[in-house]
């Protein structure tokens, strides 16, 4: 890969790889250092890049997330719950920032189903990009993004107050005294 090549490579892709960096890790430190070792593991090893197995983009965000979850278990932050025991909890609104409140729903889903909904929602790739990124089956990628959507509905819950107040409605109207 010529200087050019890298160059062009590294304009096109640097900000796709350091947000996913960033909303894997919640850290910009975190993710400046992954997206730099990304680069350079491309810049080492750019024979591995395959492009009938995917996109330099998939390549490039599978490198990320692997990296991502290398740090995570140095750091002894990696934890073996499986996504079907995870309870999402309620956020709390109190200031009022539903970016906010969102993007720390979204940190809260395990990490599986946090890394295929970030792909899907953020980063607008198909179930087989992902599946290609995250070297899974489109099915199970389908299931993890299924349950993090489901997840993200219950932990978000309190900040759709039209559909508090309905079920609210619907619980005294059922009542007999």
């Amino acid at each position: 890969m010529t200087d050019a090549e890298f160059q062009t490579v590294f304009d096109e892709h640097k900000d796709a790889v350091y947000r996913f960096a960033w909303r894997l890790t919640g850290s910009a430190a975190a993710a400046e250092d992954i997206a730099q070792e990304v680069f350079l593991c491309l810049l080492r090893q750019a024979h591995r890049y395959d492009p009938v197995r995917g996109t330099l983009r998939s390549y490039l965000l599978g490198i990320t997330r692997n990296l991502a979850l290398k740090r995570w278990r140095d750091e002894n932050r990696w934890e073996e719950l499986g996504d079907e025991e995870f309870i999402p909890q309620p956020v709390r609104i109190d200031n009022g920032d539903v970016a906010e409140s969102v993007g720390m729903a979204v940190r809260s889903l395990p990490a599986l189903q946090r890394e295929v909904l970030i792909l899907a929602e953020y980063e607008e790739m198909s179930l087989a990009e992902i599946a290609r990124t995250v070297d899974a089956e489109v099915g199970t990628v389908k299931s993890r993004l299924h349950r993090a959507r489901e997840n993200l509905k219950r932990t978000l819950a309190p900040l759709n107050p039209a559909k508090t107040e309905n079920k609210e409605r619907s619980t005294s109207h059922g009542t007999t005294r």
